[in-house]
């Protein structure tokens, strides 16, 4: 695939990616050491990167000796498997934001139950190009999810499609958090956008995921899109 003409807004994003990772710390693990020695030098350079590994007992071991906020990795390890080490990080460290990077065909049952664990962000490799990686890692890091709507649409197919079985009596300001949830907004930016505080979001939120049944943020967003309860946004933050 030639990105020539997408050079100017991968490098801006990358940038954006840079100014917003500063003095984060983060754990970096990708199986392919080129990937992860261009993760380091390239788009993390500003950030704390207090482990770069290969496999995910490497991964393990430096988010238990350094506890970082921020869990960057892919599903093909040297040793381990990514979606593996995120679901068990998340259960150890459930603040721990996590961006899996999900390359080849990817596979309902695991990414279901990544997604079942927490894991904050989903993205295809094949989806790389005009920022998109850098839009979804301001999201992660930012508080949000992200989740490709290939990797949605996947989950949906397998369920039966969107609409399939009751959809639960949401409130209509329980809608509009919902709506953002999922487009990738934290709780501070929902809290702005609809002009209530926090803490009512938070409220909302607990009654939202207590209504889908959901595990968490991620299971919530997901389990609204494959409903039918909000639409697609139009990139990875929905802005």
């Amino acid at each position: 695939m030639d990105l020539s003409e997408r050079i100017g807004l991968i490098q801006q994003g990358t940038e954006h990616v840079r100014e917003l990772l500063h003095q984060q710390r983060i754990v970096v693990c990708f199986g392919q050491r080129a990937t992860l020695c261009f993760a380091v030098a390239g788009p993390l350079s500003s950030a704390v990167v207090v482990g770069a590994c290969t496999t995910a007992a490497e991964a393990l071991d430096a988010l238990a000796r350094h506890d970082p906020e921020v869990l960057l990795c892919g599903d093909q390890l040297e040793a381990g498997c990514g979606i593996e080490l995120v679901t068990m990080a998340k259960r150890r460290w459930p603040q721990l934001r996590t961006l899996l990077l999900v390359s080849g065909q990817p596979r309902p049952a695991p990414l279901k139950a990544a997604i079942d664990a927490g894991c904050d962000g989903l993205l295809l490799d094949s989806t790389l190009g005009a920022g998109t990686a850098s839009s979804a890692v301001a999201t992660v890091c930012g508080g949000g999810i992200v989740v490709d709507r290939a990797i949605v649409e996947l989950l949906r197919s397998r369920q039966g499609g969107s609409g399939a079985g009751p959809q639960p009596p949401l409130s209509a300001r329980e809608q509009e958090v919902l709506t953002l949830l999922a487009r990738g907004h934290n709780n501070a930016e929902i809290a702005q956008q609809l002009v209530i505080a926090i803490e009512t979001v938070k409220s909302h939120l607990k009654s939202v995921l207590l209504k889908l049944n959901a595990r968490g943020r991620t299971h919530a967003g997901v389990l609204a899109l494959q409903l039918g309860l909000v639409e697609w946004p139009g990139d990875p933050q929905g802005r």
